[in-house]
């Protein structure tokens, strides 16, 4: 009987020995991916430097729903049609003046802004497009309600993160003339795991802490399923080949190819597609602008109506000549001679 016993201790503490190891590494890892995670959330928030080729545009300062305020530029519109661009994660307004500059070359408005806490905009956090939905819909407001602009020619382009808000916004805003997103995620879940997938639950759950801590609504910001929601209005997605997360990119270019104008970029990574295709890349863009965007039947109408005629210059006529009295010999219905 006492063999027995023995056996029993031993084996208990030889599971111990085996199985606390095995959880004291779980847990590194697990805290050592909570760890990298929590990085996303730390940045530097440089302070916006205005272009010397945008002296049009002004600073505008706009408040979303919650009270954060942002700050930003317009430029306005020269073809009463505006766009609103939203950045990524850790960057400014400043990151999309490329797309702002081929959008406002083409007589669009153009609003550049700092999403909240990012750049010159407050905000105590980023939420990864959760809350930035609010800010999204106060730059569409801010721009709707522009003298320059016709409020049903107004689009939304966001990038990553931005991509993300733009589109739940766009899902459920009608007024959203058109779309295009670049770099976007499938779902806030997987932007936030995926590449911590190394090691299955633990680490994604690990990577998941600084999200849940902060409040993020994860699956509150699903692209994949607000893209459905888009069309039929005209929608345009663009990623790079070297990206992270081929597979998911793979899965929403397949999701969205029956209804979307799509692009994957040969060489580029995340962002930045202005100077790894600087000729294809600005000839795409404006041109779904202009053919997202472009007037309507009743538009055009108005402004050929308000054009004034314009007589092309030509020669003098010669005056006529006095028409000849019928002589009183001559009969009716003869002819004269």
């Amino acid at each position: 009987m006492s063999g027995v016993l023995k056996r029993i201790r031993w084996g208990r503490l030889l599971g111990v020995l085996v199985v606390l190891p095995c959880l004291l590494v779980a847990l590194a890892v697990f805290g050592r991916a909570a760890w990298r995670s929590e990085q996303y959330f730390h940045y530097p928030k440089p302070a916006a430097v205005l272009p010397a080729d945008f002296a049009s545009a002004r600073e505008v300062t706009l408040r979303t729903e919650d009270g954060v305020e942002l700050r930003g530029w317009y430029v306005p519109s020269r073809n009463k049609a505006a766009w609103v661009l939203a950045h990524g994660l850790s960057q400014t307004r400043m990151d999309l003046v490329p797309e702002a500059r081929v959008l406002r070359d083409a007589g669009y408005g153009v609003l550049l802004f700092d999403l909240r806490a990012h750049g010159q905009s407050g905000g105590e956090t980023s939420t990864w497009g959760d809350q930035e939905r609010l800010d999204v819909r106060a730059a569409l407001e801010f721009v709707r309600t522009q003298p320059d602009v016709d409020p049903a020619r107004v689009g939304a382009l966001g990038f990553s993160i931005g991509s993300a808000a733009v589109a739940e916004v766009a899902a459920k805003d009608e007024k959203v003339a058109a779309v295009v997103l670049l770099s976007p995620f499938n779902t806030l879940w997987l932007a936030a795991a995926y590449d911590f997938r190394r090691f299955g639950v633990v680490t994604q759950t690990g990577a998941l802490i600084p999200f849940w801590r902060r409040g993020i609504q994860l699956e509150q910001v699903r692209t994949i399923d607000a893209v459905d929601h888009i069309r039929p209005r005209p929608l345009l997605v663009i990623a790079g080949t070297e990206e992270s997360g081929q597979p998911l990119l793979d899965e929403l270019f397949a999701h969205v190819g029956p209804y979307a104008q799509t692009w994957r970029i040969p060489g580029a990574s995340h962002g930045n597609f202005a100077a790894t295709a600087p000729e294809e890349y600005p000839r795409r863009l404006r041109a779904f602008a202009d053919g997202a965007l472009k007037p309507g039947p009743a538009v055009e109408a108005a402004a050929v109506e308000a054009t004034p005629a314009v007589k092309a210059p030509g020669k003098k006529k010669a005056p006529k000549a006095p028409v000849k009295k019928p002589s009183r010999r001559t009969k009716a219905g003869a002819t004269e001679r």
